[in-house]
């Protein structure tokens, strides 16, 4: 009899743990979902050309380094030849950004040549593209490959005085250089 008495207390329990079970379920469910979704966003981030860096890539000294390297006929600048570049006239920059970004802010004079839309822009600014003794492209900077990918283009057009600026728009924006807004430069 009192194994009968055990199976009814299991039967008359078991709905609520039935219930807790299943809500002790769902929420592993959700977890792993959770869990899942969060890898496949960084392994895509990770590959994506567009990817954003979570890690700030740094030199031995603490301060941030370009985190690409530069292919073979590319040369890069620092800030402080940005900035003299700026301040002479002495180079055309071209803003790698999407169209949206530029258009929020970009470097004053700074014409617009998206590295995924090289090809619709370029043929559009070739003239001032020409005209220029030294080009400059930026990008964000870090760990963005845009400025290098137009860069690469421009250089296989004939272009020979073409530098990749490798802080980019971030660092231009952290050491408060001029900035414009709006379509055109």
């Amino acid at each position: 009899m009192p194994r009968l008495l055990q199976r009814a207390a299991r039967r008359r329990q078991s709905p609520r743990s039935a219930g807790q079970s299943h809500l002790t379920g769902v929420l592993v469910g959700a977890l792993a979902l959770l869990a899942g979704s969060a890898a496949l966003g960084l392994v895509a981030n990770h590959f994506s050309p567009r990817g954003i860096p979570l890690l700030p890539a740094t030199t031995g000294d603490g301060e941030e380094a370009p985190a690409l390297a530069l292919p073979a006929g590319l040369s890069g600048i620092g800030l402080e030849e940005a900035k003299q570049a700026f301040d002479d006239q002495s180079a055309l920059f071209l803003d790698a950004r999407a169209p949206e970004e530029y258009e929020e802010a970009h470097l004053p004079g700074a014409l617009n040549l998206p590295a995924y839309e090289f090809d619709d822009y370029f043929f559009d600014l070739m003239d001032p593209i020409e005209e220029a003794s030294r080009i400059v492209v930026y990008c964000h900077g870090g760990e963005c490959s845009d400025s290098i990918a137009v860069a690469e283009r421009l250089v296989e057009f004939g272009f020979s005085e073409v530098y990749v600026f490798e802080g980019g728009w971030r660092s231009w924006l952290e050491s408060e250089g001029a900035t414009a807004e709006g379509t055109g430069p």
